[in-house]
């Protein structure tokens, strides 16, 4: 049998083309996210935790530091400015001295390390409010949080909940969250589980316009949870 070579042809799979690059108006999407801790009230899950995320009103500088001193390494952050197009912006990082970004982020969609691992909680704020967060030595935001960009379309093909905290006596709530540029917010898909593991792979992917905020939220029907959401999908050029 004839072995195909790929090369910098297609492979006639779109997600896997996506990723190497043979689409040059698409792109992969992956959210990994972990809350430690969820009570009996909605949370949003990322890896800063306690309640519902707060999204900026509008671009602001943001501010980064860490409780580690050690922590003295760069770091990429990507998000969107203030007409939600894409941004980034690598900044290197003081530790316990707060450090600013000379871009303006009305979104933060990811972040990460360039080098090294961090030692301590790295928080990125404004006015006293947490929108992005790494937590001690992960080295990358854990968040189910992600705005789409202007110009473009996310087709969510995948949602993972997981929980190893949950039993018969304890389950899990879980619910998707879109915010709709000048529009409605909208809670839905709600479910609950009592094993490991809730997953959906829809045959039809869910789509999300451009300029639309998306999370995931999770509660305890008692006590408190661990919960770990994943969703992936493909952010289309439209």
């Amino acid at each position: 049998m004839a072995i195909q070579v790929l090369n910098g042809s297609s492979s006639r799979n779109v997600y896997l083309d996506a990723v190497r690059g043979i689409h040059p108006d698409c792109s992969g999407v992956h959210r990994f996210a972990f809350n430690d801790a969820v009570g009996i009230d909605y949370e949003t899950i990322w890896d800063n935790g306690g309640g519902i995320y707060a999204y900026p009103a509008s671009a602001f500088i943001m501010t980064a530091v860490s409780t580690s001193a050690a922590d003295t390494m760069a770091v990429l952050i990507s998000g969107l400015d203030g007409s939600y197009m894409p941004i980034s912006e690598q900044i290197t990082l003081a530790g316990l001295t707060p450090v600013d970004t000379t871009k303006s982020f009305l979104r933060i969609n990811d972040i990460q390390l360039i080098t090294g691992s961090n030692a301590g909680e790295i928080s990125f704020t404004n006015g006293g409010i947490t929108y992005g967060h790494i937590s001690a030595t992960y080295g990358v935001q854990q968040s189910t949080v992600y705005t789409v960009p202007a110009g473009h379309t996310f087709y969510m093909t995948q949602i993972d909940i997981t929980s190893g905290t949950i039993g018969p006596n304890k389950y899990g709530f879980g619910r998707a969250v879109l915010r709709f540029f000048n529009g409605p917010t909208l809670r839905f898909f709600e479910s609950t589980f009592v094993t490991s593991q809730l997953k959906y792979e829809p045959p039809v992917p869910f789509k999300i316009p451009q300029k639309t905020d998306f999370e995931f939220q999770c509660k305890s029907s008692s006590s408190e949870n661990q919960f770990t959401v994943y969703v992936n999908g493909l952010l289309v050029k439209e």
